[in-house]
């Protein structure tokens, strides 16, 4: 009984393999297409074009989004992020 329990665990083991893998693949294109969006945001959505002294209250859920991006928590951030951007009346870039 131990050799199939010592069995059943490396197998179980060279399997979580790939899947750990394919986790870190799809967590590198998210933290890029995260990148993408903060950029967008902070170009067009997250300052004020009027300057830095202008009475602009700023978007406290668009920069928690963006520090969280920036921390690699693009699970976060990402659906603030869209969100943000199409409500300002952006198309969204590709993902992947």
């Amino acid at each position: 009984m131990p050799k199939a329990l010592a069995l059943s665990i490396l197998v179980a083991a060279i399997s979580l393999q790939p899947a750990a893998q394919a986790q870190q693949v799809a967590t590198a294109a998210d933290l890029r297409y995260c990148a993408q969006l903060s950029d967008l945001y902070i170009r067009y959505v997250g300052r004020s074009e009027a300057g830095p002294s202008a009475p602009v209250k700023p978007d406290v859920n668009g920069g928690v989004a963006l520090a969280k991006c920036h921390a690699g928590d693009a699970a976060a951030s990402i659906p603030i992020l869209e969100r943000k951007l199409r409500n300002a009346g952006f198309t969204l870039p590709p993902r992947g």
